[in-house]
């Protein structure tokens, strides 16, 4: 029988409390500018109707007043940004029916009947000022903050993976020393009844030997507790604007209605079929060739989190291959000690 684990509310989050970093929030503001056509996109898929920032210039524009943009310690922290909150300035496009768009790595905040999800809706061609917040951060900002502050590197994206390692026919997990796993369980012994020691301890000290039962209870408590409550980190390296047609419709899909109504009514009413046909032929040519455009400003509130000059050390070795990875490493040593145990 599974063991019944208690619930950690607030337990889990005493020790993060206390190092709550200073809010160092920043804004900036960003032009996006789509341009094509729907034979373009439609060919192009995924990677038509989009927007991309530069990723070599991301320092410069979200850095703050970081001179060297292109340190590998700052791309790091671009890439685990904590978005307070995004809005819509301005919007101005000449596309004549709906469209998404969606800012990869937000949540949805608008959705249709089906639930196709977007970041907004645009109902239309037309130019529209007023300003439109799309994403606000919720949970405790203090919290978030404290823990970028002390797992800078952890994510609920990697967080069973960055620092684990699981060797096929063993019941744990080895889990490095500075994993929120291990914090955990040190954190809260009495609570859990059970005690992370030297006997629990690999490698020179650097891993534990966690139970996968109770490493799956401590993520999920994590998530539960702190990661849920607290904002996503976002890489504004990747920065990407996406615009598309809802419900998963192609942009050569057009209504009969909308095909009609491109060719003229003299054109229509004459009920020359030959006449008819080559002008729908040539109406729906024009149409799908015609220019399209989006434009956006879209105003960024964020903060960075911190990197400890181990980070630093860790990500220019990697950057320059100047070291096997860690986890590889860490592996090869592990591997050695079952094997001899």
């Amino acid at each position: 029988m599974s063991k019944v684990w208690p619930a950690l509310p607030e337990v889990t989050c005493q020790t993060l409390s206390e190092t709550a970093a200073e809010d160092q929030t920043m804004k900036k503001t960003v032009l996006v500018q789509i341009h094509g056509n729907r034979a373009t996109w439609e060919h192009l898929g995924i990677h038509g109707a989009l927007w991309r920032i530069n990723p070599d210039r991301a320092g410069l524009i979200f850095g703050g007043d970081t001179q060297n943009t292109n340190d590998p310690a700052l791309q790091d922290k671009l890439s685990r940004a904590m978005i307070r909150s995004v809005k819509v300035l301005q919007t101005n496009t000449n596309i004549d029916e709906v469209v998404a768009v969606n800012i990869d790595g937000l949540p949805a905040s608008e959705y249709t009947a089906n639930g196709d999800s977007a970041t907004m809706f645009l109902l239309g061609e037309g130019k529209n000022n007023q300003a439109q917040e799309v994403f606000n951060m919720s949970g405790n900002t203090e919290l978030g903050l404290a823990w970028m502050k002390q797992y800078p590197k952890y994510t609920t994206f990697n967080l069973e993976k960055e620092g684990v390692l699981f060797l096929p026919g063993c019941s744990y997990y080895f889990v490095r020393i500075d994993h929120p796993v291990v914090h955990m369980l040190k954190t809260n012994e009495e609570t859990l009844g059970i005690h992370i020691t030297e006997e629990t301890q690999v490698a020179e000290g650097k891993w534990h030997r966690v139970d996968i039962e109770v490493f799956i209870f401590c993520i999920r408590s994590i998530r539960d507790n702190i990661l849920q409550n607290t904002p996503s980190t976002f890489n504004l390296n990747m920065l990407t604007v996406r615009v598309a047609k809802p419900d998963g419709q192609r942009w050569l899909q057009l209504s009969p209605q909308l095909v009609d109504s491109l060719i003229s009514d003299e054109v229509r009413e004459s009920n020359d079929t030959d006449l008819i046909a080559e002008a729908r032929k040539q109406a729906v040519q024009r149409y799908i060739d015609r220019p399209l455009f989006v434009t956006l400003r879209l105003c960024f509130e964020y903060a960075l989190p911190e990197a400890s000059a181990t980070d630093v050390v860790a990500i220019v070795s990697s950057s320059n291959n100047a070291a096997p990875s860690v986890a590889s490493d860490a592996k090869g040593t592990l591997a050695k000690i079952i094997a001899a145990t």
